[in-house]
Order: C-alpha cells, then structure tokens, then sequence
C-alpha cells in the first residue's frame, strides 16, 4: 500500500507517514477479517455481536483514504517531479504485475481448494477475473491505483500550479458533489447539478498534500474532533441501517462519506502527517525501537495488503474456528493480530528474493 517514500527529490523517509500507513495497514486487516466473519457466521452472530463487528468494520473506512492522503503528501509535492514516462515505466507496471500474479495466485489457490478440474476453460477463468475485476475483492485498491496513476501527472501539475485558494476551491467542489450531494439522493431530493467526476478517490490524494502544505490548516486538537464526530456519525448511522430504520446507509459511512473524510482527516492530523501551525511540515524525532519495526511494517505493507486475505479466507472458511463462540472478541482479536504478523513475516521474508521485492 505504500507510495514511494520522499518528500522532494532527495528522498528519504517522512517518519509519520510511515507509522500512519503501518497502522491503516493494521486496520485493514481488522477490517477485512470482521467483514468476512460476520458475513461467513451470520447465523452464529448475535444481534449485538453483528451489531457491533459491522460498528467496528464501518470505522475502519478511514485506511484506504489515509493511504491515498500520503500518496498525495507524497507524490503531489512540486519538488518531486512526476512524468508521464515515469508513471507508465515505473508506478502503472508495478501495479499490473502484481495484479496479474495475485489474481491467478488467488484463483490456483481456488482451483486446489474447491477441487475444480484443471484444463483451458480454469486456466484462462484466471485471466478474464483480472479483465472483469472479478478476483478477491480486496484487489479493487490496484485497480483504483492503476486509474490514479495514469492521471497522476495532471493532478501533480494541478498540485503544482494552483494557489492555496484555488485547491480549497477544488476540494469543496470534490465534497459538495461527489460526499453531500449522493446523501440528498438517499432522502429522495433529486439534485440535477454534478460534476464529470465519478469517484471520491482523487479528492483524498489533494487532501493529504494541502495538509502536509498548510494549505488547509488543521490542528490536533481539530482533527481529534473530527475524528470524534466521524467516529459517533458513522456508530449512529451503523445502528440505523441495522435496526432497519434506513436503508441506503453506505453514503454516511463509505469513502465518499462526509464522516469518513473527518475521520481520515482526524487520524492524518493526529499522526502528525499534516503541516505545524507555520505551515512547514512538524519536526520528527528519530525512531526508537519500535518506531523501527513499524518503519519494517511499512516498508511490507503493500505486501501485507495483498497476502493477508489468503490467510482471512483460509482461517475462517476452511477451520473449525467459529469468531462468534465463547470469547468472540478474543477470537477476532486474536485472529486480526495473527494474520497481521504472519502476512508480515511472509512479506519480510519474500522481499528477500530479488524478483519479488519488486511485485511487493
């Protein structure tokens, strides 16, 4: 999940980007281990244990924006050049190749579990998944990226050349449009307005770099309450979808959600990620000890990403673990922390091999 570390063209390592990207790494994990027990062990779950997974599955939405926001801080930067040749030679290749290894590792993996044959139809299934976006689920983040990455250098040169007003300008549009107007829809107020833009995505990429530029100024004390506000919404609206008094819930707690984007703001700020009250980037202090071992996480955390779900999908389809039995939240803790580590050290220990350290 990582971009390429630097913040000009003398690169080296931002310290809280890493430990931001580690711990939304963490959360995906989380994330995706829930999701999939609450929806593999409907019957087994409570209604105050799926109540309270699909709780903590909805707070966990922030990862994925909280990646995008470092990109942007990242590659956005006016002093890191961004090229067309460069994206098609270095970010778009790495993307496809990982995308094509892990979606017909993915379906090998479902031809040996499911015992299906193995002849030309299995084989080429494979490749039409990666074509239609049919392969886990999970592996949506390199599509998205491959389509981030082909305009990445027309957001850079926006990035580049826009005053501070004219992307505060371009970030409320992005909000208004693509955040607050699909919540009107849900409560039948037809909005005839939009913009040709189709997806939240971009919006999280210029988040992140005014943040880290000043350009929008957000205190830790600001970002605690948005985090806090995001955090109670998107509790409030969780209770509300399950006790069936809305139905259309996915706007108030899904990336293009108004409280999710606090969130993601609010953990970006409290990371220290964005710009200090001069508007320069915080001062960092060295990592310690563990401050190191996450720096280790961060470096395998697009690795972690895309490893871990074969353990989620093997521990709780294919085992008599049941997360919903005697001491479900241990379970699910335990398993989270569990796959976590694991997809670590597979990681740490894959990137050792010359040819894998670039997929991963």
């Amino acid at each position: 999940m990582r971009a390429e570390a630097g913040t000009s063209a003398n690169t080296f390592r931002v310290h809280s980007f890493s430990y931001l990207r580690a711990a939304a790494c963490l959360a995906i994990v989380l994330l995706h281990t829930v999701f999939c027990a609450v929806s593999l062990f409907p019957e087994e779950a409570s209604a105050t244990q799926a109540l309270l997974s699909n709780i903590v599955v909805n707070n966990m939405m922030w990862a994925v924006p909280c990646f995008l926001m470092v990109s942007g801080a990242l590659l956005l930067n006016p002093e890191r050049p961004v090229t067309v040749k460069k994206c098609l030679t270095k970010y778009i290749p790495r993307m496809l190749i990982a995308l094509v290894v892990f979606c017909l590792l993915f379906r090998a993996l479902e031809i040996l579990v499911n015992h299906e044959p193995v002849n030309a139809e299995t084989l080429l299934s494979g490749f039409y998944e990666i074509f239609s976006g049919t392969s886990w689920s999970h592996v949506w983040y390199l599509y998205l990226m491959i389509g981030i990455y082909l305009l990445l250098p027309f957001y850079h040169k926006i990035a580049s050349n826009s005053t501070a007003g004219e992307l505060r300008y371009l970030m409320i549009v992005y909000v208004i449009f693509l955040s607050l107007v699909p919540v009107l829809k849900t409560f039948g107020i037809s909005v005839g307005f939009y913009i040709c833009v189709s997806a939240i995505y971009p919006f999280y990429l210029f988040c992140g770099y005014a943040l880290r530029q000043g350009v929008w100024r957000v205190n830790r004390g600001l970002g605690l309450l948005f985090l806090l506000i995001g955090t109670a919404a998107v509790v409030l609206f969780t209770v509300l979808k399950e006790n069936g008094t809305i139905k259309a819930a996915g706007v108030f707690y899904g990336y293009s959600s108004i409280f999710v984007i606090l969130q993601s703001i609010g953990v970006f700020t409290l990371f220290g990620c964005a710009a200090g009250k001069t508007g320069a980037p915080r001062k960092e202090k060295s990592p310690g000890v563990f401050g190191k071992f996450v720096l280790e996480i961060d470096k395998c955390s697009f690795g972690i990403y895309l490893i871990h779900m074969i353990f989620v999908r093997g521990i709780l389809k294919h085992t008599k673990i049941h997360p919903y039995g005697a001491g479900s939240p241990f379970i699910l803790i335990g398993l989270t922390l569990g796959i976590f580590l694991v997809s670590f050290i597979l990681t740490w220990i894959l990137k050792k091999i010359p040819g894998v350290k670039k997929i991963l």
